[in-house]
């Protein structure tokens, strides 16, 4: 007998087989038949595989997962490791747009302040950026300054849809990045006034 056909006959009887790390089990309301039992048991490996492939999320849902990640600043791995996201997002909300889960995110209480995201992520985005721009860019200008600057462009300017730059409109995220951003523009701006002095 398949694994296939053993799940439909388990479903059938109000068997629920699940995977927990890595062990096959089973919840029921009631006994269930012995011999469905003993052909569970002895097609165990093949019902464990078939488990594993109805659990393992398709290719677009990685794809929307990393988008979401991609606006929200962050890996996503440390969306799904922080419960921010779990399987069962990623089988039903991979369909609708990523920026809306992205905002959803945002309002969870759980979520990182604007400011110790930022200061956690500072230092990837800057060696990330660092190499696009000619060494003679960086001479005289702080690390925290092209950190906050790249920050606050890649934000404002490249991921988030309720962000307008030009009108002065920030997300609470948003607005926090640029008011890092002029900050140490300010330190920038009085030390090379103080300089040049």
């Amino acid at each position: 007998m398949s694994a296939a056909v053993l799940l439909e006959q388990a479903q059938a009887e109000g068997i629920l087989l699940m995977l927990v790390q890595g062990r096959l089990t089973w919840e029921a309301d009631h006994q269930p038949p012995t011999d469905l039992l003993a052909e569970l048991v002895a097609h165990k490996v093949e019902i464990i595989e078939a488990l594993n492939e109805a659990n393992d999320p398709p290719a677009e849902a990685l794809e929307w997962l990393a988008d979401v990640a991609r606006l929200l600043e962050c890996s996503p791995d440390y969306l799904l490791v922080s419960g921010f996201v779990d399987r069962h997002d990623l089988a039903e909300q991979h369909q609708h747009p990523p920026r809306f889960a992205a905002r959803l995110i945002r309002s969870h209480p759980q979520w990182p302040e604007p400011a110790d995201f930022c200061d956690q992520y500072a230092r990837a985005r800057e060696e990330a950026c660092e190499p696009c721009e000619p060494q003679s860019a960086h001479e005289g200008i702080s690390p925290a300054w092209i950190a906050a600057r790249n920050a606050y462009h890649a934000h404002a300017i490249g991921a988030c849809p309720d962000c307008h730059p030009s009108q002065k409109r920030h997300c609470a995220i948003g607005a926090e990045l640029r008011a890092r951003y002029d900050h140490e523009t300010d330190i920038l701006e009085a030390r090379d006034g103080k300089s040049g002095a």
